[in-house]
């Protein structure tokens, strides 16, 4: 019994040892893989920042597998999404901080998965291409659902670096993050198996990445009658201050301060951020005439973001809150329009499943608490465009229906005030270029805080403000939409993603469950 139990402790204690290398692996790899990502600029480190996770992955077992990498994501996601927890400064801390340990650990099961999955196919003979669609099909899942947080698909990482992401007006975000899976997958292969064929592949396909964005950001500028000048107002103004009652005026004169010393005359836009007015416009006749008197002066229409309410008849729910946009017209005779944001942030602006459980309703936990709007809107006479808020910029498929839609150029407002200096500003931004490239469709972006910028529909930055810049950008667009590869099979392709994913899960499940019932 003591022989037994002491041949018991040196197996554990060897495989351990053993095993303990592979999760510093793949801890340090998943830290590098997070500092891949804007503003850090190591992008074309993505390439091959998974190839030590599947050296270490492959000497594991699939539970083993799923556990390292589930941990590794644990560092991975706490570098990604820190941040949060400057919402702290300006909203009940505990609830923030047990919600933001919640969304680490929630994320980290995914990249566990992905462990999985490698352990599953990398000894098929082409297990590197199965591999990389079953990621970017993960990666799909991610979008779906009112628990979704699409923030950092892997092709992310290549934001910086323009003519790289060319080939997502062809496949998109998700072919993009196919194709990088699979040069680090075959980068893996060659290292383990010292062939030459995975070189010729993985040559091909960085190849065809720098031809392609090449070729689409080469040639002249396209001409075209129809313009759109817009502005944007960007006034940083200070977000622990921002919500308080006692600095509303504050708020407000610092904003009409930065508008009233630049020239926006004759703009065919001028826009400000989300929550601009940290109040109910619609319950502040002053602000709103003072609005309409600098859109009459400047001859422009203004976008401005502000909250807004509507009576509601269930018992702990007595108002709905909305998130929204409203159109101030130059012409006194056109009335305001509104637009509410469709795509609300999880736990942050809306409680997942309250529709399906009610008495989530009765559950406060210091979230927004808001409602979900109706559609899009389409707004415009010299120009037809749409008005985003923030975070609906991270669905690819939100903003093909806005450009399948008829929008010639897309608005998005945003605060990423409540981020802090952090890289939470810097990627956002850069996810707004990937939308721009999937849809061929050109973006003005205006930040409460920054970073401001205006895309043309390759992606390319025309202007930007620096993060917490008092400062107002001004560019004249020229409109000459077209529609993309991917914009016409984005939805089948995503769906095709999706559906391989959830058949091939479904299919290692029940393998699993047969022969465990059969052994």
């Amino acid at each position: 019994m003591l022989i037994d139990a002491e041949k018991r402790g040196g197996i554990i204690s060897r495989f351990a040892i053993k095993h303990k290398k592979a999760l510093w692996l793949i801890m340090l790899s998943h830290i590098l893989w997070a500092l891949c990502y804007p503003p850090f600029n190591l992008g074309p480190l993505a390439f091959i920042v998974l190839v030590p996770v599947f050296a270490a992955t492959a000497k594991l077992s699939r539970a083993g597998a799923f556990g390292y990498n589930f941990i590794g994501g644990l560092f991975y996601n706490t570098i990604m999404y820190y941040w949060i927890y400057n919402v702290m400064k300006v909203g009940p801390s505990v609830t923030i901080l047990m919600g933001l340990v919640l969304l680490i650990v929630y994320l980290s099961l995914f990249n566990g998965i992905s462990g999985l999955l490698f352990s599953v196919c990398r000894k098929w003979r082409f297990g590197w291409l199965i591999y990389a669609v079953l990621w970017a099909g993960l990666e799909v899942l991610r979008t779906k659902g009112q628990m979704s947080f699409p923030w950092s698909h892997l092709g992310y990482a290549l934001g910086e670096y323009t003519s790289l992401i060319q080939l997502a007006s062809v496949v998109g975000i998700f072919g993009i993050s196919i194709i990088m899976v699979a040069v680090n997958f075959l980068i893996y292969k060659t290292y383990t198996q010292s062939r030459l064929k995975p070189v010729l592949i993985l040559g091909g396909v960085l190849a065809l990445f720098l031809m392609y964005g090449i070729y689409n950001t080469g040639g002249s500028a396209p001409v075209s009658a129809k313009t759109a000048d817009v502005s944007l107002v960007q006034p940083s103004v200070e977000q622990t201050k921002k919500w308080d009652e006692d600095y509303f005026e504050d708020v407000m004169n610092k904003t009409y301060s930065v508008m009233d010393k630049a020239d926006l005359k004759h703009s065919d836009l001028i826009i400000l951020a989300e929550t601009a007015v940290p109040a109910f416009l619609r319950r502040r006749p002053l602000v709103q005439e003072k609005l309409q008197k600098r859109a009459v002066a400047n001859k422009a229409d203004i976008i401005v973001g502000s909250l807004d309410f509507t009576p509601n008849n269930h018992p702990a729910k007595p108002f709905n809150y909305f998130n929204s946009a409203f159109l101030i017209p130059k012409d006194t005779a056109r009335p305001f329009q509104q637009y509410s944001k469709l795509r609300l942030v999880p736990f942050s602006e809306r409680l997942p499943f309250d529709d399906f459980l009610p008495i989530l309703n009765y559950v406060n936990l210091g979230e927004g608490d808001f409602s979900e709007g109706k559609s899009n809107l389409f707004w415009g006479d010299k120009f037809i465009y749409s008005p985003t808020i923030c975070y609906e910029v991270v669905y690819p498929s939100f903003i093909r229906e806005i450009k399948k839609g008829g929008a010639e150029l897309l608005i998005n407002i945003t605060n990423d005030g409540w981020f802090g200096k952090s890289p939470a500003p810097f990627q956002h931004a850069s996810i707004c270029k990937f939308r721009a490239i999937e849809t061929g469709l050109p973006i003005a972006r205006c930040a409460n805080s920054g970073i401001s910028l205006f895309y043309d529909s390759k992606g390319r930055t025309l202007a930007k403000t620096r993060l917490f810049e008092k400062s107002v950008l001004r560019h004249k667009f020229i409109l000459n939409p077209v529609d993309t590869i991917y914009l016409k099979i984005g939805d089948v392709f995503e769906n095709l993603l999706f559906w391989i994913f959830v058949s091939f899960i479904t299919f290692l499940v029940s393998r699993t469950c047969w022969r465990a019932i059969h052994h």
